[in-house]
């Protein structure tokens, strides 16, 4: 049997079919090759509307090749457009800016946002210029900028990580974040046993003991009692004995009594010395103790003599000898000192008249 022939109406349908099949194997074969329209080269985008451009086709294309650019081309942006392209702007690819998404100056009226998304969901206000340079996306002067907050970036602050207190920061969240150190460091809390801050309640107002330098080494700022000297290296312990903070005595001998007892050279016990210890002792050790002698035995020959020299009774050093040194005839000193009134023959009697031994 003879095929009827198509009609009129079955062939328009078939060729209108073959058409729009050979339409879509142009766009298979296009978009897997990448090539968009006018052979434009992929990395560069679609063509975009050339015509308000305010130079020649020759100023960036080679002649003979519509795809290529002139590796010379140079485009002075502040004379021909009015606006100076800085920093990373300068580098940038025209079509970064100028494509199809709409005339550039619809998205340059809205600054940096124009261009560039709001990691930071709007928290930090719109001027992103405050953070950012255009050298690169990375935030400059931060801690000076901290420096207007209520929590000024100092010591080991300065050089922490910031999403160590704003967790997000490292994806551009900064929600505001407690300045309180306790938040932060219950590690170093719970850490912090000599003495222990738990157990005594030091459990806020860290600052009013550490420092932001560093976390070790109180910063307690002693005002009745000046910690100098040994006392400065001193445990808080050595002082405040079973983690008593109130009530600790000042006095030397409170502290010290044991080594009171044990100083023998000279005897203190024995020689019931005051026990008001700074009269002869300093702070940086407990000795090398320095009496203030009104008579001048800290400077010449008398500096290197020991407190027996001349305190010739280890359990009274009230009384003291010059002539055990000093030898002096008797005789002889009573006829040179038979005109002066009260005059003894006695070392006491002597530092009366000669205080500085003269």
């Amino acid at each position: 049997m003879t095929p009827r022939p198509p009609s009129f109406r079955e062939a328009a349908l078939r060729g209108a079919v073959l058409a729009l099949s050979l339409s879509f194997l142009a766009c298979a074969f296009f978009q897997g090759d990448r090539a968009p329209r006018h052979g434009w080269q992929a990395e560069r985008g679609p063509v975009v509307p050339h015509e308000s451009f305010p130079l020649d086709c020759s100023a960036c294309h080679l002649s003979g090749s519509w795809n290529e650019l002139r590796p010379d081309f140079e485009y002075d942006h502040l004379a021909q457009a009015g606006l100076e392209l800085e920093g990373a702007h300068a580098d940038a690819q025209c079509l970064r800016c100028h494509n199809d998404k709409g005339p550039v100056g619809n998205f340059a009226r809205r600054g940096c946002a124009g261009c560039h998304e709001d990691v930071h969901r709007g928290q930090l206000g719109k001027t992103c210029e405050d953070c950012h340079g255009q050298d690169d996306w990375a935030p400059i002067g931060q801690i000076a900028l901290h420096d207007r907050t209520r929590f000024p970036l100092v010591g080991a602050h300065a050089a922490t990580a910031c999403w160590r207190c704003h967790p997000g920061a490292d994806v551009g969240n900064f929600n505001r974040t407690s300045a309180e150190c306790e938040d932060c460091h219950q590690d170093d809390l719970a850490r912090a046993v000599n003495p222990d801050h738990a157990m005594l309640g030091f459990t806020a107002n860290c600052d009013d003991c550490h420092l932001p330098t560093t976390w070790t080494g109180s910063g307690f700022t002693h005002g009745t009692w000046p910690l100098t000297g040994a006392h400065a290296s001193a445990d808080c312990l050595d002082c405040h004995v079973g983690g008593v903070f109130v009530g600790t005595p000042t006095a030397c001998v409170d502290c010290h009594l044991a080594e009171y007892n044990a100083t023998t050279s000279p005897d203190h016990a024995a020689s019931m010395f005051p026990t008001t210890c700074e009269a002869c002792h300093g702070t940086s050790s407990w000795f090398g103790a320095v009496f203030a002698h009104s008579f001048p035995i800290n400077s010449g020959d008398h500096a290197t003599l020991s407190c027996n020299a001349c305190h010739t009774v280890p359990t009274n050093y009230s009384v003291f000898s010059c002539l055990t040194c000093h030898e002096h005839n008797q005789a002889d000193t009573d006829d040179d000192h038979d005109r002066v009134p009260g005059y003894v023959y006695d070392s006491a009697a002597c530092f009366l008249c000669h205080p500085t031994g003269n």
